[in-house]
């Protein structure tokens, strides 16, 4: 009887690869140690073409608009359709593909694709029609679903009509210039019921958007179950048509003049987090942590700043003594979030003395929004 070969031991293999993985910051189509790993044997082509696949232009945000990496990783898909088998985070842009690539995204069946991020334009050279837009029987395990959207809401009626009811966790970023009335289409489209939701609408401002607003019915969107909400003020939201006595993480963006969020209406708050924008720290934020009460749980408050303002020290010093002062059994911990492309960086440590000195403080740096979203997401 034969020996085995030391390389085509599974436990050996799966040892090689996942420490390979592990030493690529951001995995990639040229991703030499891996290339390298799929050309060791018949046996290691599979696994290292697996994590070569799994979201090449996904992970790293900074890919998803070079060029060059796009076509290259659709040339290989368009060459060897069977690679699609191994994607689970994939991102799609409708301005810069051309159509014979999304009638492959079509045709194929993506049976490990877990989380998709679309990108559509108005006038894009390929729109999202039945034929460009992969069929919910394609995607079978599909629960991520982000979509950035520039144009009418006609547009976004036809990408809404194809979106899989297994979805549980939706991201919309949509700029539309209209304020028509969506369409009905919440009686032929399956119910899509939501675990987070983050929503950010950005139009008209003498309108308020539908999802979120008693005629929000128009579209097929659950949200009895929701237990992460994302919102931007702009325009102004009502929050009274979403049950909010489920939601544990709550993420506000103040940069907009808006009335306070009364946290009372969300007894099971775990993580409150702030997103500052660019504007000095506003009042919102102060009214609305003067809502909590001694019956709240928030184990973590994170005050996210994306552009520092001299002027914001007595603010941030007012936070401190508020936070402080909280009614709650057990104080939050506090984090301060800013961007890793902050010019100047103060030592916010300074500013929050009191939190400081019960050890409740922290600054964190992040490059990515949507990555603070999603590792909060993660925690659920």
């Amino acid at each position: 009887m034969p020996q085995q070969s030391p390389l085509e031991i599974p436990e050996l293999l799966d040892r090689c690869i996942n420490f390979v993985t592990r030493s690529e910051l951001h995995i990639r189509l040229d991703a030499p140690d891996l290339l390298a790993c799929s050309l060791v044997a018949r046996s290691w082509v599979h696994p290292a073409q697996s994590q070569l696949f799994r979201a090449p232009i996904h992970t790293n945000p900074n890919l998803f608009f070079q060029p060059s990496v796009v076509q290259k990783f659709w040339a290989a898909l368009l060459a060897s359709p069977h690679l699609l088998q191994h994607v689970r985070l994939l991102s799609v842009d409708y301005s810069a593909l051309p159509p014979h690539c999304l009638e492959l995204l079509c045709r194929e069946l993506l049976t490990r694709l877990e989380s998709l991020m679309i990108r559509v334009e108005n006038g894009s050279q390929t729109s999202p029609t039945p034929d460009t837009f992969p069929k919910p029987s394609t995607l079978p395990a599909l629960r991520h679903l982000s979509l950035d959207l520039v144009g009418p809401f006609s547009l976004l009626d036809s990408i809404v009509q194809h979106f899989p009811s297994t979805i549980e966790h939706l991201d919309l970023n949509c700029t539309a210039w209209d304020s028509e009335i969506p369409s009905d289409i919440a009686s032929t489209a399956p119910l899509i019921q939501l675990k987070s939701a983050r929503l950010n609408m950005r139009g008209n401002d003498d309108f308020v958007w539908f999802p979120l607003h008693p005629g929000g019915s128009s579209y097929p969107f659950d949200f009895s179950q929701l237990k992460a909400l994302a919102i931007f003020y702009a325009p102004p939201i009502d929050l009274s048509v979403i049950p909010t006595n489920r939601i544990e993480i709550l993420d506000l963006h103040v940069m907009y003049v808006n009335p306070p969020v009364d946290l009372t209406a969300f007894p099971m708050l775990q993580i409150l987090r702030f997103g500052i924008g660019r504007s000095t720290i506003s009042s919102i934020v102060a009214e609305t942590l003067s809502t909590v009460t001694s019956q709240h749980r928030i184990r973590t408050i994170i005050i996210a700043v994306e552009r520092y303002r001299s002027g914001q020290a007595a603010s941030y010093a007012e936070l401190d003594s508020l936070i402080a002062s909280m009614p709650m059994p057990s104080l939050p911990a506090v984090e301060l979030e800013h961007s890793f492309q902050f010019h100047y960086k103060p030592d916010f440590v300074q500013y929050f003395p009191t939190l400081v000195s019960k050890n409740l403080f922290r600054v964190v740096s992040y490059d990515f929004v949507r990555e603070c979203w999603q590792a909060l997401v993660n925690q659920l």
